[in-house]
């Protein structure tokens, strides 16, 4: 019995650290009062607050305000310690499109990026960039649609794949619930101890190829 004990845990511990665990359950965002949590927490832009400064941008545009003047509009109505490089362009007088593509590599704001090349071309040519902000806005939504009908329909084969991974330790349960000596034959015998590290190199092998799989499913097509 001590023995089957010594290789649940050895399979449990390799099937916690290899076996992929599925994205079911979602974990709300909550926000904590204490602030000595959020010293060291770099803070990062929601969709829905990313949106928002997309379209605060646009409805300032569309009231007859400059690109500049609605870009610290927008500004003001996010979170200080948000886009700092983009708030430094306006005090240093620095290249603000250079600020606001560094700000959107840093809190992965690909929207940011595009409008700072909307902005470049605006101020180049004198073209309304009113109307491909709304397409970069529809663009985000359509993207967020498409990211979360993926995970939706990549969970159950997650939750799948994390059971099949956790065979062999309800397999030797039972099979030391039968009374069978298979525990002892894995680790005293040459055969046991070749077809047990065989075992775990094909379990390694497996979620190697997993994760590939996943990584080329949610791998961005553009």
């Amino acid at each position: 019995m001590k023995t089957f004990w010594i290789a649940t845990c050895a399979w449990l511990a390799c099937y916690l650290a290899m076996a992929p665990l599925p994205n079911v359950f979602v974990v709300p965002n909550f926000k904590v009062a204490m602030t000595k949590f959020r010293r060291h927490k770099k803070i990062q832009m929601t969709f829905d607050e990313k949106l928002q400064f997309i379209n605060c941008i646009k409805i300032q545009l569309l009231s007859g305000s400059t690109q500049i003047a609605a870009l610290q509009f927008a500004l003001s109505r996010i979170n200080q310690a948000l886009l700092p490089e983009t708030r430094k362009s306006f005090s240093f007088r620095s290249d603000i499109y250079a600020a606001m593509k560094r700000d959107a590599d840093v809190i992965e704001f690909r929207a940011l990026a595009d409008y700072a090349l909307l902005m470049q071309a605006s101020a180049r040519s004198g073209a309304s960039i009113s109307q491909p902000l709304s397409n970069l806005a529809s663009t985000m939504i359509r993207n967020r649609t498409q990211e979360q009908l993926l995970t939706t329909e990549l969970a159950s084969t997650k939750a799948t794949v994390l059971l099949l991974a956790g065979l062999p330790i309800i397999g030797s349960g039972l099979a030391m619930m039968l009374g069978s000596q298979s525990i002892n034959w894995l680790f005293t015998t040459g055969l046991g101890r070749g077809a047990l590290f065989t075992g775990l190199a094909l379990e390694l092998l497996g979620w190697v190829w997993v994760q590939r799989l996943l990584a080329n499913a949610l791998r961005d097509p553009s």
